[in-house]
């Protein structure tokens, strides 16, 4: 059986270890492994030790959950958002997010790597630096989530908080070979000091390397808040912690195409989709191409434009506190870019932005979710990128830290022309973000030649996860996943 999070938990459950057992296993396991990957960036097992008072409790019963360095807040850690800007700031409380981990048993151990502010699909920190994947460390692991994912592919921990503003969890899940559930938006805690999150688009979760570990997680963590403007039903608890294998046909669209035009979908994202229809054919499953239902450049566009003025909102305060303005010295080039370009975005702009979001949310239920339970298409367009890789031009670099001296339209190009060569990777996962829909990548490929993983991923309407996970388990049950090589047997 596999050594998940689930495993460890029901040792735990029957005292064949205790918490402080697998807190020292993992303290030594990052000790010997993190330098291959530089997922795990700051670790204090003095506070986890603390902590452990508090969750031996509950469902996890202590189990030691490491915290990504980017908007999961626990008082004592530090709360660097993986920025320079902040590299000396501690936390003096817990956000809603690391409450509900505390209260599900879970006990706050490591901090991984992230991009600066989560804003890349690949973990590249000034201030950190690269975390490299587990299954060829000459590639990244994705992101913004990717030291979490590496964290989890390499064995320090089986299971790793994440968070997905544009596809942070689903990318580095398909990068390397683990699974990703985006929730619908409003089903986990958020707050206090964001409950909207980039309008709705942000949500955080967790990496994991089996199904049960996904279900276990999303029925302990689910809430319904007050102050949440993003309201959700909650899911069928009993449902989740005793999940069960599909057990009716389901017809499920799928595309081979790509949701911007003009790039292109890879071999290897189209071997992995063709190998999962495969699959869902020999299991019963009605399988129907369809045309993907929209094209999403005016989606992505608005998508920079949120970007671009969430920034100049988050990044406003410490100008304030200081005095002064942040200059392309104290913030990497993309981040001063998003920050200049946020200063200028119209309100009539931005709320028309957000309209779009919410067609599009039609336009899937629509197009699609009427007919179809589920849609599949790849995860990713193609596997992760190499270290060092230049997602971002030199002379495009050079412009971002000028950002300043464009006009409004002028910069919003150089945002989408800045993003042009990372969205040809992950053209995908950003979509879901904005209608508020429910997405899950699923590990099911291997690239022989460079041994990546190459993920698929399921959409699905609001409040779908269930019927998403119970498919993903037919997966799991019949040997359709790959796995990192410390969980085989």
């Amino acid at each position: 059986m596999i050594k998940d999070a689930t495993y460890f938990v029901a040792q735990l459950h029957t005292n064949k270890t205790t918490p402080e057992q697998l807190l020292l296993a993992a303290k030594k396991k990052i000790d010997e492994l993190n330098p291959n990957y530089n997922a795990i960036i700051a670790h204090d097992i003095a506070l986890a030790k603390k902590d452990i008072n508090k969750t031996k409790q509950g469902y996890f019963a202590g189990l030691p959950f490491p915290l990504k360095m980017l908007g999961q807040v626990h008082a004592g850690l530090g709360a660097t958002a993986c920025s320079r800007l902040f590299k000396d700031i501690l936390a003096d409380t817990d956000d809603n997010y690391v409450t509900t981990l505390l209260t599900a048993g879970l006990t706050p151990f490591g901090q991984t790597n992230s991009p600066e502010f989560g804003f890349k699909n690949v973990t590249d920190s000034a201030l950190y630096g690269d975390t490299r994947n587990v299954w060829n460390p000459a590639y990244y692991s994705g992101g913004s989530s990717g030291g979490a994912a590496s964290a989890v592919a390499a064995g320090i921990f089986p299971i790793a908080g994440a968070s997905d503003g544009g596809g942070s969890i689903r990318i580095p899940a398909s990068f390397s070979g683990l699974l990703g559930l985006k929730a619908t938006r409003g089903l986990m805690p958020q707050g206090p000091d964001n409950y909207r999150g980039w309008q709705g688009a942000s949500t955080s979760g967790a990496l994991t390397v089996s199904v049960r570990d996904t279900a276990h997680f999303l029925a302990e963590m689910q809430v319904m808040q007050e102050a949440d403007p993003y309201q959700s039903q909650l899911l069928d608890k009993e449902i989740l912690h005793h999940l069960t294998e599909i057990d009716r046909p389901l017809t499920i669209a799928f595309s081979y195409e790509s949701p911007i035009s003009g790039i292109p979908i890879s071999n290897t994202a189209k071997a992995a989709l063709h190998k999962t229809i495969d699959f869902l054919k020999t299991q019963g499953h009605q399988l129907t191409e369809v045309d993907f239902p929209l094209d999403a450049r005016a989606l992505i566009q608005s998508y920079y434009q949120m970007n671009a003025a969430e920034t100049f909102a988050m990044l406003t305060p410490w100008e304030i506190q200081q005095g002064k303005k942040i200059t392309n010295e104290d913030v990497e080039p993309l981040t001063y870019a998003l920050l200049e370009t946020g200063r200028q975005v119209d309100a009539a702009s931005y709320i028309q932005g957000l309209n779009l979001w919410d067609n599009a949310c039609e336009t899937f239920n629509d197009k699609l979710f009427k007919d179809f339970d589920l849609f599949l298409t790849p995860t990713t367009a193609k596997t992760a990128p190499k270290i060092g890789e230049k997602l971002i031009d030199d002379d495009i670099i050079s412009q971002l830290k000028t950002c300043e001296q464009y006009d409004p339209k002028q910069q919003l190009d150089l945002i989408e022309t800045t993003f042009e060569s990372s969205l040809a990777y992950t053209p995908y996962s950003f979509i879901s973000n904005l209608t508020g829909q429910p997405a899950l990548s699923l590990p099911v490929y291997l690239d022989n030649h460079t041994n990546l993983p190459q993920g698929v991923q399921l959409w699905g309407p609001k409040h779908s996860e269930i019927l998403m996970l119970r498919l993903a388990l037919q997966f799991e049950n019949h040997g359709q996943f790959i796995l990192p090589e410390v969980y085989r047997f």
